[in-house]
């Protein structure tokens, strides 16, 4: 059972039951495939960003479109 995309996104955040975090996280720990399938996605620019004086690493979390930008992009 390798971590498809969906789970892979939940597992990042997080947003699973202890129960199946639990889980996930003995299979990611004792399978290198999954395990580089994290690192990539975790270590994605556009999930992350610098920020401050010292330029710590900040987690970035996907903007919903406004509804201007939605109307224009039906207009158009």
């Amino acid at each position: 059972m390798h971590l498809d995309t969906s789970t892979l996104d939940a597992y990042l955040t997080r947003s699973l039951d202890s129960a199946q975090l639990h889980s996930l996280d003995e299979h990611v720990n004792s399978c290198f495939t999954c395990l580089l399938a994290v690192e990539a996605v975790a270590l994605d620019a556009q999930r992350w960003e610098r920020r401050g004086m010292l330029g710590r690493l900040a987690r970035v979390t996907p903007r919903e479109p406004a509804a201007t930008e939605l109307l224009l992009a039906k207009v158009a």
